[in-house]
């Protein structure tokens, strides 16, 4: 009767980290190049109980994340660029690499560098690029391959890399994950201006998992209320 309770205890915490990890999706479903987590749920068992039949209930072990494509939405924007396949832009902040699916660039007002929205210069082939003062935003043309143009001067080509296991890459913030001290490669895929990539969060199956996700926590909570019903009537007889 008290592993039941414990494991109904154990499994209405892991139904409370489920809860706001399906949250986070939500929130983020607008968000550039966010990806969707995933919680990896084990259950417990107790080692020293000689059997495998003590369960101490269910734990989030892991929370892994979805690399599939989100949606590709048409801006307009001549800054904007989206990712078709596989693939992560690679910024540079102060000597750190970090690999993003966000493609909403801006140029820097004091190093008339390409940057993301939060100031990291996105990498070409040779490093930063350079967008000259004179040159429109409007008149700069980003080809399949991320060759960056204007008025027919060429100012460098987008890098775009690969992981060798994206499931191994740390997440920094909502919208960019680490590189891997080794093993990124270019990638072989082509990028579209004039858009972006929303997260590949689908909004109607987080509905719907945060409904049942609730419902399961309402039963535990009743079949934990009942244990516990029974042991104070155990205990007060």
């Amino acid at each position: 009767m008290f592993n039941g309770l414990y494991s109904g205890a154990s499994a209405m915490n892991t139904l409370s980290q489920h809860q706001e990890i399906i949250s986070s999706n939500l929130m983020h479903v607008n968000t550039p190049g966010h990806r969707r987590n995933i919680p990896a749920i084990r259950q417990r068992f107790d080692a020293d109980a000689g059997r495998r039949g003590v369960a101490l209930g269910p734990e989030v072990e892991s929370v892994q994340r979805d690399f599939s494509a989100g949606r590709s939405v048409a801006t307009g924007r001549a800054l904007d660029v989206a990712i078709a396949g596989d693939g992560f832009f690679l910024y540079n902040n102060g000597g750190q690499e970090i690999l993003s699916r966000n493609g909403r660039l801006y140029r820097n007002p004091n190093t008339n560098e390409l940057v993301s929205e939060d100031g990291f210069a996105v990498q070409g082939r040779g490093g930063a690029i350079s967008i000259p003062p004179d040159v429109a935003t409007r008149s700069i043309t980003i080809n399949d391959d991320g060759t960056v143009s204007a008025d027919g001067q060429e100012l460098g080509q987008l890098r775009v890399v690969t992981a060798p296991n994206n499931q191994e890459l740390e997440p920094i913030g909502t919208l960019g994950f680490m590189a891997p001290n080794a093993g990124m490669v270019d990638a072989d895929t082509t990028l579209e201006q004039f858009h972006h990539e929303l997260s590949n969060v689908q909004p109607v199956n987080e509905l719907i998992s945060l409904i049942v996700n609730t419902r399961q926590y309402e039963a535990m909570q009743r079949a934990a209320r009942s244990i516990g019903d029974t042991l104070a009537e155990f205990i007060r007889s």
